[in-house]
């Protein structure tokens, strides 16, 4: 079986980025770089094989690297555009995780503080986050110059606590709570709530936008960042 590491040189694994745009204007402010494979069409059926045969790690940090590399030598980006990329707990708490990161520093030291590490809440990983290695972990990502998000809030295992713990620089919410929140007044509560929360500590970003009227609903309520198919679907990156 080829390494997968050759597999991303070869391009078997590649990434496509959706973009996440400001509200109402849908100025691109940022990409999530989103893992694809020629072969498994289904991204969670390739983390369930690598997981299967322990290679979960790998392709984590070398998923995590390719993002990164694919981003920044790209002509096809404005120059401010931060990127998220997704990151297991697993991957955090790993021995040898702190040496992974300085190398990602040594390449990419000038786009620190525009890459956002984004932390998958992954239910079959919800002990971790209450380890202390977990914590410590992150407020050192922070110190040497990445930002945090916590993705799928609402959806996952995060909890009010975590979300204080952490302190992430970006909350997103998940996908569930924008379908249909121009008739839903118990999803605009919690949006809501959200909203005046993240007022003073996080910014807020509101996954899985689709339509118009949610779009418009979501603007009066105070959301400010939005990601989903009707700011663009995940593809290669768009220039100007």
């Amino acid at each position: 079986m080829k390494s997968i590491e050759k597999l991303f040189k070869e391009k078997e694994y590649y990434h496509a980025f959706q973009p996440i745009c400001s509200i109402p204007g849908k100025e691109r402010i940022a990409y999530e770089a989103l893992l694809r494979s020629k072969e498994n069409g289904n991204p969670e059926v390739l983390f369930q094989l690598v997981k299967e045969t322990n290679a979960l790690l790998e392709l984590d940090t070398q998923s995590l690297y390719y993002a990164i590399l694919t981003f920044f030598r790209s002509s096809d980006r404005e120059g401010g555009e931060l990127l998220f990329v997704n990151i297991f707990p697993s991957t955090i708490v790993e021995a040898t995780f702190p040496a992974f990161i300085q190398e990602v520093v040594r390449d990419f030291e000038p786009y620190l503080n525009q890459i956002v590490l984004e932390i998958n809440e992954s239910i079959m990983e919800g002990k971790i986050w209450n380890e202390p290695i977990f914590l410590q972990r992150i407020m050192d990502l922070r110190d040497i110059g990445f930002l945090i998000a916590l993705d799928d809030v609402g959806e996952g295992t995060t909890t009010f606590r975590k979300i204080i713990e952490i302190a992430p620089d970006f909350i997103k919410m998940d996908r569930f709570f924008s379908q249909d929140l121009s008739v839903s007044h118990d999803k605009q509560k919690v949006v809501r709530l959200f909203v005046e929360y993240c007022r003073d500590a996080s910014q807020l970003i509101l996954e899985g936008v689709e339509e118009e009227e949610d779009l418009a609903c979501a603007a009066s309520i105070g959301v400010t960042i939005g990601q989903g198919y009707l700011f663009g679907k995940p593809g290669a990156l768009l220039g100007k």
